[in-house]
């Protein structure tokens, strides 16, 4: 994903971990300089904005969980770069009103559109037509960067049994390969007085579709996508996808 410096939007002031060992979630307080919280304390409002770390989707399944005064929710990396990667993850949240960073591994398993919906609904009231209209985005943007991006599944190309059979080997196969598994999922949401924007990356080869617009990108979900979003627009070299919807 490209690393961008964010302008800074939301301020961190407690961290909670979902399931994550006490050793770790405390070194990682002191990188960040925050204070680490229990479940029933995090949910103090005087706690302001808190920012909860994963290790897989322990933790994260109950909807309580993705509910105020939590705004972000990443999963901390174990390579030796974790530091910096964890402090600009976290720059990165702050510039956003929401902000999710999974590995794909943990991303699927969370089924994880139907998270950001509530995360989302819980901060802002959806009239019931956008909240359909928000799902249906979220679940093609977020199912194309797992399956097509980081997974590098093709699409099926036909509705046939013997594509459907391929399709799901191949899911199988590359979900079961360690690099794909941790690649990274980022979902970020901006909240505007009447609208919001949210953006779905991911780190596989990228997509184009073959004109400059996003109609007609058939298998990546794009039409569907484009017929409920305001705006639907491709970044670098399409590994990220930021939608648009009035409120």
């Amino acid at each position: 994903m490209a690393r961008r410096t964010p302008a800074p939007r939301t301020r961190f002031t407690a961290l909670r971990g979902l399931a994550i060992d006490e050793e770790r979630l405390s070194r990682c307080a002191a990188w960040l300089g925050l204070p680490s919280v229990a479940g029933a304390d995090a949910g103090r409002r005087g706690h302001g904005s808190t920012l909860a770390l994963l290790d897989g989707p322990q933790g994260a399944e109950d909807s309580a969980a993705w509910l105020p005064p939590v705004a972000a929710w990443i999963e901390p990396t174990s390579a030796p770069d974790a530091q910096p990667t964890l402090t600009w993850q976290t720059e990165r949240a702050g510039s956003v009103d929401l902000y999710i960073n999974l590995t794909t591994e943990t991303a699927n398993d969370l089924h994880l559109a139907g998270r950001v919906l509530t995360a989302l609904a819980a901060r802002h009231p959806l009239p019931p037509e956008r909240r359909d209209d928000l799902e249906l985005a979220l679940h093609e943007a977020i199912s194309n960067a797992l399956v097509h991006g980081n997974l590098e599944v093709a699409g099926m190309k036909e509705l046939s049994a013997t594509e459907l059979e391929r399709f799901s080997r191949d899911l199988v196969r590359q979900m079961a390969n360690p690099v794909l598994a941790q690649r990274r999922l980022e979902v970020a949401v901006t909240l505007e007085p009447s609208a919001l924007a949210v953006e779905v990356a991911d780190e596989g080869g990228g997509f184009q579709p073959n004109r400059t617009e996003c109609h007609g990108a058939s298998g990546r979900g794009l039409d569907l996508i484009a017929t409920v979003a305001d705006s639907v627009e491709l970044k670098d070299g399409g590994r990220r996808i930021r939608m648009r919807f009035s409120l």
